[in-house]
C-alpha cells in the first residue's frame, strides 16, 4: 500500500503494539506517546552494572580482608611461639644460674650444710 502525501501515516505503538492510522503524537488507543523514552532502560541497565561492579568489589574486598587476617593470625602465632621460646629458654637459663650460684636448700629431716 503505498502512501499518498493527504494519507495519514500507519504507526504502530511501541506500548501497546496497536496499528493505527493517526497524525497525532499519541496512540488513540493506550494515549502514550509513539516515541520510546529509552531513558529508563538506559538508567536500569547503568544500575544494573554499578550494583554487579560493586558486588564484585564488595567480594574482593572480602577476600582480600579474609586473607589479610589469616595471613597476620599466622604471623603472629609465629611470633608468639619464637617469643615463647625465647622466655622458656631464659626461664631455662636463669634458673640454672640461680642452681649453680645459691646453696641448694636442705630437705626437711636432713641436716643443714655448713657451720
Amino acid at each position: 500500500m503505498a502512501a499518498t502525501p493527504d494519507a495519514t501515516p500507519q504507526r504502530v505503538c511501541p506500548h501497546c503494539a496497536t496499528l493505527a492510522y493517526s497524525a497525532e503524537r499519541r496512540c488513540p488507543y493506550c494515549r502514550r506517546s509513539y516515541r520510546r523514552h529509552p531513558l529508563v532502560g538506559v538508567a536500569a541497565m547503568l544500575l544494573v552494572t554499578a550494583a554487579a561492579v560493586l558486588g564484585g568489589v564488595a567480594y574482593m574486598l572480602t577476600a582480600f580482608g579474609d586473607e589479610l587476617d589469616s595471613e597476620l593470625n599466622r604471623q603472629v602465632r609465629t611470633v608468639q611461639d619464637d617469643f615463647g621460646g625465647d622466655v622458656r629458654g631464659l626461664r631455662r637459663d636463669i634458673r640454672r644460674e640461680l642452681d649453680r650460684r645459691l646453696p641448694a636448700v636442705p630437705q626437711s629431716g636432713e641436716a643443714p650444710i655448713g657451720p
